[in-house]
């Protein structure tokens, strides 16, 4: 059980980290189209047709591609002032009942984004403006990143349930010297 659950923990890892490589890409096409855009619209006083949808589309990438490598490193805004008072066991129940319930609500709204990514495919949605452009390859990426994020919200709870990690204890174990000493304050 154990051989299966980091195993299990290892292809989350590197698909969350190829995720992220994706998003990089999205946000160096982002640049390069809006770059273009400047320059044209500068030089020869033309817009570069689509250029606007096509950056629109591409913010879906840069959002949520990125949330289970977010919340594997424990990166997301968190207000611990109650949480960081508790003893350890009401910590473990407080984050199995959070990871219990993120796990449900993001699963399930993989699932309705995917409903609507197939529906767009299906229906050949598109966004009005100088050109035709089809929206269920942006749309695609919502369902992807999302299912990212239940996962790792599943993987947790295993690992806090039967290994007793708690999120924080995970985020510091991952985390290489480079990000600890960027984490330790300042004196």
């Amino acid at each position: 059980m154990a051989g299966l659950i980091s195993k299990g923990i290892w292809v989350q890892s590197r698909l969350e980290e190829i995720a992220c490589y994706v998003s990089a890409m999205a946000v160096a096409t982002m640049m390069s189209i809006t770059a273009l855009e400047v320059l044209t619209r500068s030089l020869f006083k033309i817009s570069v047709p689509g250029s606007y949808e096509y950056v629109s589309l591409l913010f879906v990438y840069l959002i949520y591609l990125g949330l289970g490598f977010s919340q594997r490193r424990d990166a997301h805004i968190t207000v611990g002032i109650l949480y960081d008072a508790m003893p350890r066991r009401a910590q473990k129940t407080v984050q199995a009942i959070y990871l219990l319930i993120a796990f449900l609500f993001f699963a399930a709204l993989s699932w309705t984004s995917a409903v609507s990514a197939w529906s767009a495919y299906a229906m050949g949605d598109t966004v009005l403006g100088i050109i035709e452009v089809k929206t269920w390859w942006a749309r695609a990426g919502i369902p992807v990143g999302l299912a990212l994020f239940s996962l790792r919200f599943l993987i947790q709870l295993v690992q806090l349930i039967a290994q007793d990690v708690l999120l924080e204890d995970a985020a510091k174990a991952e985390a290489g010297p480079d990000d600890a000493a960027e984490a330790e304050p300042v004196q």
